[in-house]
């Protein structure tokens, strides 16, 4: 009986313990459901903060794409007008272009024109000055003071006196005086020479003539000279083509100055003559001949050579009236 009754007490203590345990472990579920869906609930609030964060992040992107968008539309369109000013400027600055470009052709024009013409002129004005000087002699090598008071007495008896002149000759002088240069300080210096200018021509000629066949003048035992009258810019020229008659004498080459400035060329059994040095230059730098050539010489040589023309009118005379009105007119 009392083994019974401790049976049926173990027993009971054994179920109020399994219910201990039971209860306990229902409140171990309880607690942990509970954790769980506190755990839920908090996720839940992040992924709900994070979406909104991106929802705003994307209401101000879209907003800054908006804005990004306005401002490239207003620089495409500043672009479209600076572009259409650029093609505005650009057709009117082609079109000054063009215009000055033939103005440029116009002026050119008239410029060779007024080159040739100029030239033309030069060359006339150039004769003129030799023409006028046709009556007069330069006389060089007489020493300076020689001619004491009277220049025109001392020309007189010096003709007479080294020249085989006519006895009838009459030798009338219009005057004479020495090269107005100053005159010079040096005793060794080269002496000025005298410029005699004769009533007439043909006793300049025959004392000039008389003085070259003579070939050798002396005046107190120093040779002297005759020569023509020519103006400075001839003498310049002519004083280049001696200096290349003396080289090619060196060489054997047979060459004299023929009046006003020419080169004329004995060689190979023929002659050839050249109007300036300029043209020479060539057959001259084939002999070995070394020349000096004024650039402006060889320029308007070649300018000479290169015509001035227009249509419908003989070269080198006029510009056309149409030429002279779009030239004149312009504005």
């Amino acid at each position: 009986m009392a083994s019974s009754l401790r049976g049926k007490g173990s027993s009971k203590q054994d179920q109020n313990k399994d219910k201990g345990e039971h209860l306990k472990q229902l409140t171990l579920s309880s607690n942990a459901d509970a954790n769980a869906t506190a755990s839920t609930c908090d996720a839940d609030t992040r992924i709900l903060a994070e979406l909104e964060k991106i929802r705003k992040d994307n209401k101000d992107g879209h907003m800054e794409t908006q804005q990004a968008l306005t401002r490239l539309e207003a620089s495409f369109k500043n672009l479209r007008e600076d572009m259409t000013k650029l093609e505005n400027r650009t057709t009117e600055m082609e079109e000054r272009i063009g215009d000055n470009e033939d103005s440029t052709r116009r002026h050119e024009r008239a410029l060779r024109y007024l080159l040739h013409r100029e030239m033309d002129l030069t060359a006339r004005c150039e004769d003129m000055q030799n023409r006028l000087r046709r009556n007069n002699l330069r006389i060089y090598r007489v020493p300076e003071g020689s001619e004491g008071r009277d220049v025109k007495l001392f020309v007189l008896e010096l003709c007479k006196s080294t020249l085989q002149l006519p006895a009838d000759l009459n030798i009338g002088i219009e005057r004479a005086h020495r090269a107005l240069a100053a005159k010079p300080k040096n005793p060794d210096a080269a002496p000025r020479s005298l410029v005699v200018r004769f009533w007439d021509f043909s006793v300049k000629e025959t004392i000039l003539r008389q003085a070259w066949d003579q070939k050798r003048v002396l005046y107190k035992g120093t040779q002297i000279y005759f020569d023509h009258d020519f103006s400075p810019e001839l003498q310049k020229r002519r004083a280049l083509i001696l200096d290349a008659v003396k080289q090619l004498k060196l060489k054997n080459i047979r060459a004299k100055c023929v009046f006003p400035a020419k080169l004329r060329l004995f060689k190979d059994g023929g002659e050839k003559t050249f109007s300036s040095l300029t043209e020479a230059l060539p057959t001259l730098q084939e002999l070995g001949i070394q020349v000096r050539v004024d650039q402006r010489k060889r320029m308007e040589t070649e300018l000479a050579w290169s015509r001035w023309s227009a249509e419908g009118t003989r070269a080198g005379v006029t510009l056309a009236l149409a030429e002279m009105k779009t030239f004149f007119m312009e504005d």
